[in-house]
């Protein structure tokens, strides 16, 4: 098919224009039946939290303090056995003996500080372990007000007694128990154990795997120490228990945490993620009407910047043709579907084949401005540029190509005609070359013999003359005369050079010798403007491999340009130097009026002067720089010019590493 006004995304048009045209009415629909759904979707799940999340807790309460008092029991239980097992010893234990029966036990039960043995004095002898319990050593714990309280009673009824909340010598708050030992119905000591509250409170966290109930501790109405792996919080509600440790009563406060009671804070997210989805599509719908309006305007310009469309397959098969594409290739659509471009009559208009063309569309690969030709039963060629670019899927599956082609029937006619008039006018340069190089001769002799015979008048060779201003004028004579023969040489070496017919002379140069030979001749001119020539020579750049008269011209012709546009009182430099690839530099740097950096892309163009100055005033045919650049060019090298108004020129002739010696 030629074309095709169905959508490509799925959407009629007609849909697509009720949707796009109110899309804030759409969206307010969705916003209520989403809404609606969502809502009651909360409140449905919501009431089953609670009653899992009230099973639950009643569950853990019920569980709490039986933890709690096994927890306690199991230890007094265990330290009961330690002292059972020293007071059947018929003599005192030593150390190391209490130490093999208070290791094992610190060792299994988790809320230990410490095991110590505590003398019939009350003061700590033996300490397990002794790391990180050091300052309890030797201790005497009766002079301490709360445990010595503890030890008085456990010595008058020779029964375990335990002290209210203190604050551990090795840090933290729990409490201390001491059992005493007797032996021969004498209390021998006590067994001291020390326990920590925070181990005690954590020992329950199992019993919440949800993390929703937390445990504070209380004495005597007042808090002591909360949970520290408990949930955190201000909103819960809370039950209390007592707990009898050995002699002191404790109160457990067991808090159940609660999420929110209401549903406003639920409700509010879901208006507000609603609230959302409606906006993402009101602006959906929004930026389905701006794609429409934009594929519109798209189109437009296609067909303003191109002629028509096309696409092919993975085979480079034509699939679609705009229906433009008859009105341009004057031939009919079907002739090119389902073909390939090179199966379809079709010429190139370059080097360039539809076989290599058909190979850059195998590899894949965007192309642009391919021209070719559609030739008509009756043999009418109608010239094309193409461009294209290969489509992929989302996983990256080669699909065809796609593209844009516009006629240039007209651009070919005229690169035709432009072809036709370079031709002409190459053919004319070259004659005009080949004759001014076939003039030299002609030109030079008569020259040569004007200021040869005005050479001898204005020097009286054949005897004095009538009147001295004729020696003045003969004087004028050879003065211009040379100019014309210097303006006749730079002419005639352009041409030869452009006819390709200029040969160089390969000499063996010593730089120093040319800069010494250009200084002199510049001297007089030097003097009298006060302008100083400096020459440096790097001993390392000291000598080429060029032709001797060319390299002094371009030498000569640099220097000329500087003097020329340098004020009085200005400087000069000719300096050679190597670089580090091996390359000689001829450099003529000056201190005049500089070149404008607008102008410096002319410079090199024959018979310019671009100098920032009075530019009629300096006289020269704008061949000088033009000639050098074609001199170092001849050589194998290359020129550089740098230049600022008011500052100076410097120009750099680079000759190639094999012209070095």
């Amino acid at each position: 098919m030629v074309g095709s006004n169905k959508s490509n995304n799925g959407i009629s048009s007609g849909l697509r224009a009720r949707l796009t045209t109110s899309p804030l009415a759409v969206a307010g629909i969705a916003f209520v039946v989403v809404l609606s759904v969502t809502l009651y979707a909360q409140f449905t799940i919501e009431a089953r939290e609670d009653e899992e999340r009230e099973a639950h807790h009643e569950f853990a309460r019920a569980h709490i303090g039986q933890n709690l008092k096994n927890y306690l029991e199991a230890r007094f239980l265990s330290v009961n056995g330690i002292a059972v097992a020293l007071e059947k010893k018929s003599a005192p234990s030593s150390e190391a003996e209490y130490a093999e029966l208070a290791r094992p036990f610190h060792e299994n039960f988790s809320g230990v500080q410490a095991v110590n043995w505590v003398d019939s004095s009350g003061t700590a002898r033996w300490i397990v372990p002794l790391a990180g319990n050091e300052q309890v050593k030797d201790k005497d714990l009766s002079s301490l007000s709360i445990p010595g309280m503890a030890i008085a009673a456990a010595r008058s009824d020779g029964r375990a007694h335990a002290t209210p909340p203190i604050t551990l010598l090795q840090g933290g708050i729990g409490f201390a128990s001491y059992f005493p030992v007797k032996r021969n119905g004498e209390i021998a000591g006590f067994i001291n154990v020390v326990f920590r509250f925070s181990d005690l409170l954590d020992s329950i966290a199992g019993l919440d795997p949800r993390g929703s109930i937390s445990v504070a501790l209380h004495y005597d109405g007042k808090y002591v120490l909360s949970q520290s792996k408990g949930p955190r919080g201000e909103d819960y509600t809370s039950l209390y228990y007592d707990l009898d440790i050995l002699d002191r009563t404790y109160q457990i406060e067991i808090r159940s945490h609660e999420a929110a009671v209401g549903y406003i804070n639920p409700i509010l997210l879901i208006i507000i993620v609603n609230l959302l989805f409606a906006g993402a599509i009101y602006l959906l719908l929004k930026q389905v009407g701006l794609l429409a309006r934009s594929e519109s305007r798209l189109r437009d310009y296609t067909e303003i910047a191109f002629d028509y469309l096309w696409e092919t397959d993975r085979e480079q098969r034509i699939t679609y043709l705009s229906p433009r594409f008859e009105e341009i290739a004057g031939r009919p659509a079907s002739e090119f579907l389902g073909r390939r471009l090179s199966d379809c009559n079709v010429q190139t208009a370059t080097g360039e084949s539809l076989d290599q063309h058909a190979e850059v569309m195998a590899r894949k690969q965007p192309f642009e401005s391919f021209v070719f030709a559609s030739v008509s039963e009756d043999g009418t060629k109608t010239w094309i540029s193409s461009s294209g670019k290969p489509r992929f899927s989302a996983g990256g599956r080669f699909l065809g190509y796609r593209g844009a082609d516009r006629s240039i029937n007209e651009q070919v006619s005229t690169e035709k005609r432009l072809r036709r008039a370079w031709e002409h006018a190459e053919t004319a340069n070259q004659a005009k070359s080949n004759f001014l190089a076939g003039m030299s001769h002609e030109l030079r002799t008569p020259l040569n013999s004007i200021i040869g015979f005005s050479e001898m008048i204005r020097d009286q060779m054949l005897g004095p003359i009538g009147k001295p201003q004729y020696a003045e004028y003969a004087s004028d004579v050879v003065s211009s005369g040379r100019h014309l023969l210097s303006l006749v040489d730079d002419v005639l070496d352009l041409s030869k050079i452009e006819s390709s017919t200029f040969e160089l002379s390969e000499d063996e140069i010593d730089l120093a010798d040319t800069f010494e030979f250009v200084r002199r001749g510049f001297r007089r001119h030097g003097e009298v403007r006060g302008i100083g020539i400096h020459l440096t020579v790097a001993d390392d750049a000291a000598y080429i491999r060029a032709d001797t008269r060319i390299v002094r011209q371009m030498v000569m012709n640099l220097v000329s340009n500087a003097i020329k546009f340098t004020d009085y009182g200005g400087t000069i430099r000719i300096v050679s130097e190597r670089d580090d690839n091996g390359c000689v530099h001829i450099k003529v740097t000056d201190t005049g009026s500089g070149i404008p950096k607008e102008h410096l892309i002319r410079v090199f163009e024959p018979f310019v002067q671009v100098r920032e100055t009075a530019l009629l005033s300096h006289e020269g045919s704008g061949l000088g720089l033009s000639l050098v650049k074609r001199f170092i060019e001849l050589h194998g090298g290359t020129i550089d010019l740098e230049s600022r108004v008011g500052e100076g020129t410097s120009v750099d002739l680079t000759f190639p590493k094999d012209r070095s010696l």
